[in-house]
């Protein structure tokens, strides 16, 4: 018989799928740690963030791209954890010296 398989494909560990290089997380790890808050409204504000830099396209300007991602998080921070202005600017610094490794390295 030819043709698709009777069962759909199931994702594997090794499948391709969108991400950061693996010092990237350690990085926005060591940035976030330096906020006045935590707890599961940040991580996962943290996960969209990475997952933001993951998905960038290559393809078009990639630091309008990782400006997005950042001022995404920046304003939800702001938003939903009240993060001040002195302390979001801090952190936007450090988010910024990131993504110019990134592009530096990409």
């Amino acid at each position: 018989m030819t043709g698709p398989a009777e069962t759909p494909a199931h994702p594997t560990t090794t499948e391709d799928v969108p991400s950061t290089p693996g010092w990237v997380e350690g990085s926005v790890e060591a940035a976030f740690a330096t906020l006045p808050c935590s707890g599961p409204g940040v991580m996962v504000l943290r996960n969209a963030y990475l997952d933001c830099l993951a998905t960038a396209p290559r393809t078009e300007d990639l630091d309008a791209a990782h400006d997005r991602c950042r001022q995404a998080l920046l304003k939800a921070l702001a938003a939903r954890e009240k993060i001040g202005p002195e302390a979001l600017r801090a952190f936007e610094l450090r988010l910024e010296a990131l993504e110019a490794e990134i592009s530096a390295r990409i």
